[in-house]
């Protein structure tokens, strides 16, 4: 019988959920993008190793990615230190904090550790635990190596002063090696690390993870029948396992038959958001296996204000088998005013200040796309677009550019609230930096709405903007949306059968058909070969939830472009560009045909 260790990755998912430890082991298909690549670049968090490594290195004898073992035990430690009287560990993270006090970790009602940090203090107690057995009688301390939001640096354009470079030997992964080659004693003397002693967390959760770890071997020895699968909604709904093979199916495992996605009763929308009553009602029907969502009495799905009737369209969806699309849709659309401007941003944050004097994490706008229907009887769909691929920090340049597509006049068409949410920081950064003119200022304020006093949180809106995705929570249900609004995947639903929109000038270039005859989704179309970082770009977030914040995609591939491995690759470089055109052009026009379809349909309920 294969003997199976643990690593700390093991631990941890293990701990959520120890049957996806077991199909992780079996080799099981999961819907994880696999992707090492894109994961190295994803939020600069190669940028914080290499800046962490200069640091750290004081100590000559620091050491980066050791592996301790003991017994069947593996953790590898980002960094390790010995010294004559103790061991240190430091774990890594490209993640934010506010300070340096370890405090935040914890739960001011009970001194538990808080839920948003328990990922990263199992991992680093699992460490702890190891190190502990490896160096037996010797002290262990434990730090987190954070980057701190409130912190400026004088140091100017770090990110330049990081190379990429091949490494054969590189933790088992085919990935470059990140070096930072500026003036390191400056870096040491000016930086925005925090290194927080997190040993009173480890301490805390120490009895858990030593049994843990101890019943996830026993149980992937099959020595723990007891253990059974815990059936609802966090965990398995969006479990990587579910519909991600035909044959090995962790999900159908788990759960035994059950109905389809989208038809089963755990895709309901937002049912995890629901009243007790609706959660115990789901965890009862769960136990009895009755788990068809159009089952669901309707007296369950109008709980919560805003939550009830995206769920009502959903059941009445899947009842009727069409679309269903509400009145109020039609008068909403009417009440635009023109010109309608359909706008998509894509935007990068690294873990490094852009320029002297920022702070970590501010937000770069590097991309635009504009499509614009100046009257309700236009034949013309304009389009304006704009990227920036030379300055590190184009914010004030994307703010002119911006206001040149969209004027002062018209309704600004949103996906989400990230355009709204990114405008917000911009007009905040751009008065800091004293980039802010008063024609500026003016323009933002007509279009976001009035900026508020100084220290207070920006929750302007905006009259000019309106929110798609809104209104397609509200108003708007398709039997294929199996329960989610993001962008993709009602377009998706939309176009399957939408004969007029293959045959429209604005779209058709938009429309093919796959082996089997029928229409493709318009998003499959930007995936034509080259670079894994090129086939990324078609990646958003279209989770349940719906809510696309930015292309995942594209927000790799531009990193890459500038900080990553390839900015010197002139050739790939143009690749990238065009096909960070074609992707976040094609976000708008997503946007244009869902309006033109739901004016369609609102057009003839009323006829």
């Amino acid at each position: 019988m294969t003997q199976h260790h643990l690593t700390k990755s093991d631990f941890k998912l293990g701990y959520v959920c120890p049957f996806k430890l077991k199909y992780k082991k079996l080799g099981y298909p999961n819907t994880l993008k696999d992707n090492a690549a894109l994961e190295f670049f994803a939020e600069g968090g190669f940028m914080v190793e290499a800046i962490v490594h200069a640091v750290m290195k004081v100590n000559p004898h620091a050491v980066f990615e050791k592996t301790l073992t003991s017994g069947r035990f593996f953790a590898r430690v980002d960094g390790f230190e010995q010294f004559k009287d103790r061991v240190v560990l430091t774990e890594i993270k490209a993640k934010s904090v506010k300070s340096g006090d370890a405090s935040q970790f914890f739960s001011k009602k009970s001194s538990e550790v808080v839920s948003d940090w328990l990922p990263y203090m199992l991992d680093i107690t699992f460490q702890v635990m190891v190190a502990e057995l490896c160096f037996p009688g010797v002290p262990v301390e434990a730090r987190l190596c954070l980057v701190n939001q409130n912190k400026s640096c004088s140091v100017d354009a770090i990110y330049s002063n990081i190379d990429l470079f091949e490494d054969a030997e590189d933790r088992d992964r085919s990935l470059p090696r990140a070096v930072y080659t500026g003036d390191i004693d400056a870096l040491r003397a000016d930086n925005f690390l925090e290194f927080i002693d997190v040993r009173e967390c480890v301490d805390q959760l120490m009895p858990l993870v030593k049994a843990k770890a101890a019943e996830l071997l026993d149980f992937l020895d099959g020595n723990r029948q007891d253990i059974m699968p815990q059936l609802g909604l966090s965990l398995c709904k969006t479990c990587e396992y579910r519909d991600a093979d035909a044959v090995r199916d962790g999900f159908a495992e788990c759960w035994g038959e059950t109905p389809a996605r989208g038809d089963n009763l755990i895709d309901l929308y937002r049912a995890g958001n629901g009243s007790a009553e609706l959660k115990e009602a789901i965890a009862v029907r769960i136990e009895r296996r009755e788990l068809q969502l159009i089952d669901l009495p309707d007296s369950y799905l109008a709980n919560g204000k805003s939550y009830g009737p995206p769920r009502r369209n959903q059941v009445d969806s899947l009842r009727s088998g069409k679309e269903v699309i509400d009145i109020e849709l039609g008068k909403k659309l009417g009440e635009m005013t023109y010109p309608l401007h359909f706008i998509d941003f894509e935007a990068s944050r690294i873990p490094v200040p852009y320029l002297s004097g920022m702070k970590p994490y501010e937000i770069a706008a590097f991309q635009f796309s504009c499509h614009t229907l100046k009257t309700p009887a236009a034949t013309e769909l304009v389009h304006h677009e704009w990227l920036n691929l030379n300055d590190v920090y184009p914010n004030d340049e994307f703010v002119h550019e911006l206001k040149k597509a969209i004027g002062n006049d018209g309704t600004v068409l949103i996906w989400s609230g990230y355009e709204l949410t990114t405008l917000r920081h911009i007009r905040r950064q751009l008065r800091e930096r004293g980039q802010f003119t008063t024609e500026i200022a003016q323009w933002m304020e007509g279009l976001v709405g009035i900026e508020p006093a100084i220290g207070e949180e920006d929750k302007s809106k905006g009259k000019r903007i309106v929110d798609l995705l809104n209104l397609s929570q509200a108003y708007y249900a398709h039997p294929s949306m199996k329960g989610g609004h993001g962008i993709k995947r009602v377009l998706d639903s939309i176009w399957s059968d939408a004969e007029h929109l293959w045959s429209d000038p604005w779209f058709s270039l938009y429309y093919k058909t796959g082996s089997d005859g029928k229409p493709i989704d318009p998003y499959q179309t930007l995936v034509s070969g080259g670079s894994a970082i090129e086939r990324a770009l078609a990646e958003t977030d279209d989770s349940v939830e719906g809510a696309v914040t930015d292309g995942v995609g594209a927000m790799r591939a531009y990193q890459d472009m500038l900080y990553g491995q390839n900015r010197s690759d002139l050739a790939l470089r143009d690749r990238m560009r065009d096909s960070l055109y074609r992707y976040c052009g094609l976000d708008t026009a997503a946007m244009v045909m869902i309006w033109k379809h739901w004016l369609t349909l609102s057009s003839s309920k009323e006829t």
